[in-house]
């Protein structure tokens, strides 16, 4: 049984992972609460991921102990510590002697300054999944990281700031590692895990070392100034019949405000040379509730779509999500807009879209995305209030309207971790 195992880890890619992480454990037999948890029989909770390079103290009211930035690096301070040391305390104490390990019971108290691990070179990282799995979400595919970090400057996003520098791991390498699996273990196809596929040098002889070994490739989004014909030819060599792009608005000059400089005719000639190449459908990432954003723009995303359909042929789906003003990113201190507003402008988005053939429209919800923004931002308090609401079976209940700021960031700012 899990509350039997003397260490539970976790990686927790997204905000709304945490919530999800306190149920987990309180399912489990073990108390979500970090305090209710600290003496010696209880099993020690730590967790790391993606999260942690924007905003760990979300984290903060369940976990342990938190590996901030790029796990690998520490991994050997945490395994050595805990095989040596004694009990709860002692093996705390341990692993607080890495810069790179959040414990909250010792390190929010002011005095402590930490750094988020970044490994300079990840050529020698091991840099693919460990397993291949045809009933888990990502099938039967290797997944094979490329780069960490971005090189472009859009606003609303923490990639380039919290994950930076950009780092990229070495094509031969990559290259080295598909075939040394594909030796070992079927797989059907090679998902690229990477911001921007398009950006990655010698990205056309990497689809062709894969194209050698009779695998399909995958990307997770590709920007339209990156979209090139070999790449989607690689998409449909391995059947996929759809891709993938994120235009975030209809207006050109509003989308060149949020860092993405290409115009819709760029869109409509890049997806007219995919058709040509045999794919059959799109997916189109849209932002509602971007600064300084009016109907007008609302209005421009079904045009566009419109524009798409009429110009290609292909068949759409726009996913619309809300924008998230986070911690580090260049838009961290514009407003989040109410659920309210935000329920209107889809409503305004339906009703200009819908009729359209041929196009769907898809919207994330507007609740877990305020949740979102709550966690994005959350203190040690708003933590705890996780971990008190799952230990209890409740409702979490943190609502946009209720985040302060300025208390994460003095918070984080008291670690060393946040730069405005």
């Amino acid at each position: 049984m899990l509350e039997r195992f003397p260490i539970v880890m976790a990686a927790v890619a997204y905000e709304g992972d945490v919530p999800v992480l306190a149920k987990w454990l309180a399912r489990g037999g073990i108390s979500p609460s970090r305090e209710r948890r600290d003496r010696d029989g209880f099993p020690l909770v730590g967790a790391g991921g993606a999260i942690t390079y924007i905003n760990p103290l979300s984290l903060a009211g369940v976990c342990d102990f938190i590996v901030l930035g790029d796990g690998l690096p520490v991994l050997p301070h945490i395994v050595d510590t805990l095989r040596s040391a004694g009990g709860r305390s002692e093996t705390l104490k341990k692993l607080a002697e890495h810069p790179s390990i959040l414990i909250p019971a010792l390190h929010l108290d002011g005095h402590a300054r930490l750094e988020v691990s970044k490994r300079a070179d990840l050529s020698d990282d091991f840099g693919h999944g460990n397993w291949i799995a045809p009933m888990s979400a990502f099938g039967d595919t290797l997944l094979v990281e490329l780069q960490r970090g971005c090189e472009r400057g859009c606003g609303f996003c923490v990639l380039p700031s919290c994950f930076a520098p950009l780092r990229r791991r070495r094509s031969d390498v990559v290259s080295g590692d598909v075939k040394n699996v594909s030796e070992r273990v079927e797989f059907a196809q090679v998902g690229l895990v990477t911001p921007e596929a398009g950006d990655y040098p010698r990205l056309d002889r990497l689809l062709e070392d894969v194209e050698f070994l009779g695998k399909g490739v995958s990307f997770a989004s590709l920007r339209v100034d990156g979209l090139t014909r070999n790449v989607v030819k690689a998409l449909a060599r391995g059947g996929r019949h759809s891709l993938t792009i994120a235009p975030e608005t209809g207006d050109d000059e509003f989308r060149a405000s949020c860092g993405k400089r290409f115009t819709n005719d760029r869109i409509i000639d890049a997806l007219a040379m995919a058709k040509e190449e045999g794919i059959a459908k799109v997916k189109l990432y849209f932002m509602i509730g971007l600064p300084g954003e009016s109907d007008g723009e609302i209005l421009s995303i079904a045009a566009l779509c419109g524009r798409i359909r009429r110009e290609t042929g292909l068949r759409l789906t726009a996913t619309v999500s809300p924008f998230i003003p986070k911690p580090g990113a260049a838009w961290q201190c514009e407003s989040f807009t109410g659920e309210r507003e935000l329920k209107a402008k889809l409503a305004l988005l339906r009703s200009s879209a819908g009729g359209i053939p041929g196009v769907s429209i898809q919207n994330a919800s507007v609740k877990e995305a305020s949740l979102e923004y709550a966690l994005s931002w959350a203190s040690l308090d708003t933590s705890k209030k996780i971990a008190e609401a799952a230990e209890y079976s409740v409702s979490i209940k943190i609502k946009s309207a209720f985040v302060d700021r300025d208390a994460a960031t003095r918070e984080l700012s008291s670690l060393g971790l946040f730069t405005k």
